[in-house]
Formats: C-alpha cells, structure tokens, sequence
C-alpha cells in the first residue's frame, strides 16, 4: 500500500488515481493516516458489508416479540394487507 501526503494528492491526483485503481492508498495530514483511497469494487464491497452489519445491529436492538403473538403466514400477511388496501 502506498502513502502520499495532501499535498502530494492535491498536485498529483492523477497518479495517484492511477495507483489506487490497482491497490489501496493511504492519504496522510500532518503525518498521519487521514483517509484510505480504495478500487472501486473494494469500497463498494465495503459499503455493502458496513451497511449489513449497521441493520444487524438495528435488528439486534429491537425489542423482541410479545409473547402470545400469532404466528402469521404469508397468506395471513397478504390477506390482512388486501382487507385494510379495501
């Protein structure tokens, strides 16, 4: 993985687009790690997987089902939808 500092990233971004569509780039400030320039396909992956985690967390969270409820089929689902759709 390569660095290059902001300023380089700035004056030469075309190189360094050039560098990041084959291997990850790390972009520094002052020194230190600030953002991470990825492939396409690899921060879209990311994204994907970042997004599944945050509503597995959602889901996690939500409190859980009253005891005693009906256990409802996709029929008793679609029939209650078209009664309340009349």
């Amino acid at each position: 993985m390569q660095t290059y500092s902001s300023r380089d990233v700035q004056t030469r971004f075309g190189t360094v687009l050039d560098v990041a569509k084959r291997e990850p780039v790390t972009v520094t400030q002052y020194g230190r790690p600030s953002v991470m320039i990825v492939p396409f396909e690899i921060g879209q992956e990311a994204v994907r997987v970042h997004s599944a985690a945050r509503f597995a967390d959602f889901l996690a969270a939500m409190p859980p089902t009253k005891a005693g409820a009906p256990d409802l089929s996709e029929a008793d689902i679609n029939r209650i939808v078209h009664e309340l759709r009349a």
